[in-house]
């Protein structure tokens, strides 16, 4: 009797140890941070009333020092619009294509990131990667940025590109290559 309920206690010791290991894990992966997550999911894009058109060139970017500008600033055929904060590991790993395009395009394309942080944590990271693009303040305009660039998802990292025209011809949600940015700005310019 005493060794049947010996086993029986040790049966049931093993099999709470066993559910508190599992659920532990469940826990930690809800509400952990995801080390490689394929997208991250900001707030929902503000909606976009039909018949309302934003023209982009008139769009406002705020830049690292807190100065205004607009998306017509910039003179380049193709203007490449990239979605990305310091934090976000895919956006890390697309980083140094869109330094490559950048690079390699010159003055034919112009880069330009909106991204999600402070001030300070986006400097750090600028300088880090040593980004040959400028980045603008997207925090106070993230739903307004994510209706006019068609950011649907409203995810990270995301791109869009846009023509001469400045109209967009192309977005991307997730990590985007630079085989693919190359075969668009192809085609655009």
């Amino acid at each position: 009797m005493i060794t049947r309920a010996m086993s029986r206690k040790t049966r049931v010791g093993i099999f709470l140890g066993l559910v508190s290991v599992i659920a532990g894990i469940a826990l930690f992966q809800l509400s952990g941070p995801r080390l490689n997550p394929p997208e991250i999911q900001l707030a929902p894009p503000a909606k976009v009333q039909s018949g309302t058109r934003t023209s982009l060139e008139s769009i406002p970017l705020i830049d690292l020092q807190g100065r205004s500008q607009t998306l017509g600033s910039w003179k380049q055929p193709v203007l490449v619009v990239n979605f990305w904060a310091p934090w976000c590991a895919p956006c890390r790993r697309e980083v140094p294509d869109l330094i490559a395009l950048q690079q390699e395009y010159g003055d034919r394309i112009q880069i330009l990131g909106l991204a999600l942080d402070s001030v300070e944590n986006i400097e750090s990271f600028v300088d880090e990667y040593q980004m040959n693009y400028p980045s603008f303040l997207a925090n106070q305009h993230i739903a307004m940025y994510s209706a006019v660039f068609e950011n649907k998802s409203g995810t990270l990292p995301f791109t869009a590109i846009i023509g001469r025209d400045r109209k967009i011809k192309f977005t991307h949600t997730g990590i985007i290559s630079l085989k693919i940015l190359r075969q668009q700005v192809s085609k655009i310019l």
